[in-house]
């Protein structure tokens, strides 16, 4: 693909590429790619994602009565942020 027909700088950052990102559509109940998402389904995403940081919430005020009288979901979620970051650790170890 040619994009000499732009007029921003290759080396602007905005041009830079950027690694693929996955989004959690809780409606199709998957993991999809976000540059396949519709600009509409990213900008709704997005919005929510900005509501969750701005109330400090790291689930959906929706989601968080499931947890909070689940203690063994809650205990299988912290298990698997663990092994998530023990994962990094190790790639970051082997660097």
């Amino acid at each position: 693909m040619n994009d000499d027909h732009l007029d921003i700088p290759k080396t602007d950052e905005t041009q830079q590429p950027t690694p693929e990102e996955n989004y959690f559509s809780r409606s199709k109940n998957q993991w999809l790619l976000v540059s396949d998402m519709s600009d509409m389904h990213v900008r709704r995403a997005f919005k929510r994602l900005l509501r969750m940081i701005r109330l400090g919430q790291l689930i959906e005020l929706e989601d968080k009565p499931i947890f909070i009288n689940n203690q063994e979901q809650i205990k299988e979620q912290v298990k698997s942020i663990k092994n998530h970051c023990g994962k990094i650790e190790d790639i970051l170890n082997d660097n």
